[in-house]
């Protein structure tokens, strides 16, 4: 734990594209603590601090916090079934907000996919053709942090690391056409994750976190509420707070959005749900799949993290894209502007707790079929 794992796809492989959505990353986990350590509930994932994907000299992405964000969405849009059968099996996910125990001397091998990263979510091909390789960094966080259990860094091994990769190889007609419709440059459209983190001080009532976001288009922005403090035995990643909060909204250029801020009026959380749903495209999809009233529920105020029914589920999800619904994507231009997030709190709490505030933005990855190089735009 604590370490980098680093991947550097093919490049310059004639006619030949990766399937990201098929391809899975495969290790072993050992535990040589001499007792049992658990995962959270979302398996393994819930160990990765950060991911990277980097193009050549380019920066693709870089979610920092990325198992916060990991957690949040997969307690958002995953069904208690999958968490307990097919999740479970691969990486370890439960339930609950306790996921699968790794025995002391024990050895697990999990699988799981590169899920939230930009060429996941793009559903697209990505072309090995280029000149530039792209380089995966995934820095796993420490054990106390990471997992639920009382082993140190030193005492988890991670080993047999591989990315099994599915690649898609086009015949020499078939690529021709291709470049031809293409104009000569092959473009993905794609959304990525900025992340910022705030303060909550024990006994503050409110935040205003200027966030430093600069896009062309920020779509959404999620925030977790999580307890400052760490420790090992606990669930960390996973433990979100609702901290008796009243309202929230953010500011763009001073422009409130949304126009009428986000309440919770009667500590419930129905507002903000609400919103998070209407961020996700599943406000009147009555099969949507959730898992966030597990444990102590989705508006547990400050709970410990120590067990199950002491963990909280709580997060905001703030819709920038007031188009979508039409079929035009149309999120906010923030270059240049002051971005912030607001939030006032009914008391103040009683620890202090950080505030994760990711910001989701579309990038554009332009591969240029005449030099073979990439240009990224945000």
């Amino acid at each position: 734990m604590n370490n980098t794992i680093i991947f550097d796809l093919p490049s310059n492989v004639s006619n030949t594209f990766w399937d990201a959505q098929s391809s899975y990353v495969r290790l072993n986990f050992t535990n040589g603590d001499g007792a049992a350590v658990n995962f959270e509930g979302g398996g393994f994932p819930t160990c990765i601090k950060r991911i990277e994907m980097l193009l050549g000299g380019q920066t693709l992405c870089s979610i920092d916090s990325y198992n916060v964000l990991y957690q949040m969405n997969f307690d958002l849009d995953t069904a208690a079934q999958f968490r307990n059968n097919a999740g479970k099996r691969l990486f370890g996910a439960s339930g609950t907000a306790v996921g699968e125990q790794v025995a002391a001397a024990g050895v697990r091998q999990v699988c799981f996919p590169l899920a939230l990263t930009p060429l996941v979510q793009a559903q697209r091909m990505w072309p090995l053709i280029g000149r530039e390789p792209l380089r995966i960094r995934m820095e796993l966080d420490t054990a106390p942090r990471g997992l639920i259990g009382a082993a140190t860094n030193a005492e988890i091994t991670i080993d047999e690391v591989a990315l099994v990769m599915y690649q898609l190889e086009l015949g020499n007609d078939v690529m021709s056409q291709v470049v031809s419709n293409s104009g000569g440059m092959m473009r993905i459209a794609m959304p990525a994750y900025q992340h910022h983190q705030a303060t909550l001080a024990a006994g503050a009532s409110s935040v205003a976190a200027t966030l430093g976001f600069s896009m062309s288009s920020l779509n959404r922005v999620l925030v977790a509420q999580r307890l400052q403090a760490v420790t090992a035995a606990n669930i960390t990643i996973g433990n979100r707070s609702q901290c008796n909060l009243t309202q929230a909204n953010l500011k763009v250029g001073g422009v409130q959005y949304p126009q009428i801020p986000v309440k919770d009026r009667r500590d419930n959380g129905a507002e903000v749900l609400a919103e998070a749903l209407v961020s996700q495209r599943a406000l009147i999809a009555y099969g949507h799949d959730s898992s966030i009233e597990i444990g102590a529920g989705f508006v547990a105020n400050e709970p410990t993290g120590a067990d199950n029914d002491n963990t909280g589920h709580f997060l905001i999800d703030l819709d920038l894209e007031s188009q979508f619904s039409s079929g035009i994507v149309a999120g906010l231009n923030c270059i240049g502007q002051v971005v912030q997030f607001e939030s006032s709190y009914d008391a103040g709490v009683t620890a202090a707790h950080v505030l994760d505030i990711f910001g989701e933005y579309t990038i554009m990855a332009q591969l240029d079929l005449n030099s073979l190089t990439w240009a990224i735009a945000v």
